[in-house]
């Protein structure tokens, strides 16, 4: 039970983070950096948009590390299944969001999305 409790505030701990991680980075650091203009990287659309990108989607990994916490602390017998559903479908949604936004241009979208379908496959024929 206190394993449960444990894992319970570590998730906690995890969703609470990536919640204020994306909404204080975004109106905290990276709306104010992307106003300044001058700086050569900071003024080509794609780098912004990788930027955002990547601070966004450090938190979106945080919330899959959650549910495998959560998997694997009250839900044990779906633990493979959860765990490869969770990363599967949040990297082939990354990669498709990466791929449409970027127009293809960004080099991650493909292994972002490989990643992802690599796990759904592993899902469904494992």
């Amino acid at each position: 039970m206190l394993f449960q409790w444990l894992v319970v505030a570590s998730i906690a701990g995890l969703v609470v983070t990536s919640v204020l991680h994306s909404i204080g980075g975004e109106i905290y650091l990276l709306r104010p950096l992307f106003k300044h203009r001058g700086n050569r990287v900071l003024d080509h659309h794609l780098a912004r948009m990788v930027l955002r990108f990547a601070w966004h989607v450090t938190s979106v990994t945080w919330i899959v590390l959650a549910v495998i916490l959560y998997v694997l602390a009250f839900d044990e017998p779906h633990l493979q299944t959860m765990i490869l559903g969770s990363v599967g479908l949040s990297f082939t949604a990354v990669g498709i969001f990466d791929l449409v936004v970027s127009r293809g241009r960004h080099i991650g979208w493909p292994p972002l999305l490989l990643t992802g379908l690599f796990a759904l496959a592993a899902l469904f024929y494992g």
